[in-house]
């Protein structure tokens, strides 16, 4: 092939390479007209926008059209800082008006990303339309921060990372076990049929049949995924005695660490799981 012919194949190339990366940046933050022109049909009323279909939840921080801005990104080890965040919507304009999601109407969830130091929170939003919260990132290194809400008719989780400078020494993930500990009580897993998850509390081997509600339900489960952090709020079942439900859906074929939260005494405590 001549010179002018290997410079012509090699210019094709690099177009098929920016053009594919194109189409996969539109995927995971769909930031052009028709995405804004769909969600503000949706915020006058004229219906929802479906998720970007095959994008798992939490690993953009804009989607379909709405996009989680943050004050800061960066913050100090151990010590209490405060995080303002906002939902934009289609012209940089702040979106005010949420939905109550088991029982809130803002979940932020933080994790450092080797699935260590879980924390759930619950902003309080301001008059302008956004939110604040008080947080402390123990240790240093790169946490996902997860909004979770309902707005428009659907439910949303978008995601940003926090930084935290410092010695940062990764932990591995624990290796997959149906047994956890949390604040005193043991917990069993067992998946009583695909798609169920069924958590058993115990304390000092008695079961614990006088668990109380927390946000709504007997229990909050957030499932992340290892290696990208894809999440999952499950949705909680009915349930009674020391058993707390949910249902999960598929199970997913990469390694997973759950979060089981549930309230007994006045206390919530916090069983992880990998799976």
């Amino acid at each position: 092939m001549s010179a002018g012919g290997r410079i012509a194949a090699f210019a094709a190339l690099l177009a098929a390479i920016f053009a594919g990366a194109a189409l996969a940046g539109a995927a995971l933050d769909p930031e052009g007209a028709g995405a804004g022109a769909e969600h503000a049909a949706t915020e006058a009323g004229h219906g929802a926008p479906a998720a970007t279909a095959g994008v798992p939840a939490g690993l953009a921080s804009a989607q379909d059209g709405l996009r989680l801005v943050a004050s800061r990104t960066r913050f100090e080890a151990g010590s209490p800082q405060r995080l303002h965040f906002r939902i934009a919507g289609p012209g940089a304009a702040t979106v005010r008006a949420f939905a109550p999601e088991q029982a809130r109407r803002m979940h932020l969830i933080l994790v450092r990303r080797d699935l260590r130091r879980y924390q759930h929170l619950h902003p309080v939003q301001s008059p302008d339309g956004a939110w604040t919260t008080e947080l402390t990132l123990p240790d240093a290194g790169v946490y996902r921060a997860f909004a979770d809400f309902r707005t428009g008719g659907e439910r949303r989780t978008l995601g940003i990372d926090l930084f935290v400078a410092g010695d940062f020494q990764p932990l591995d993930l624990p290796p997959a076990s149906d047994r956890a500990t949390a604040g005193g009580y043991e917990v069993q897993l067992t998946e009583p049929q695909a798609g169920e998850l069924r958590f058993a509390v115990r304390r000092d081997g008695r079961p614990v049949t006088d668990l109380q509600p927390y946000l709504g339900a007997r229990g909050h489960l957030v499932a992340l995924r290892a290696g990208d952090l894809a999440y999952r709020h499950v949705h909680p079942l009915e349930g009674s005695g020391a058993q707390i439900a949910f249902e999960t859906g598929a199970r997913e074929a990469t390694a997973s660490r759950l979060f089981l939260q549930f309230r007994h005494r006045g206390r919530v405590h916090t069983a992880a799981f990998t799976r």
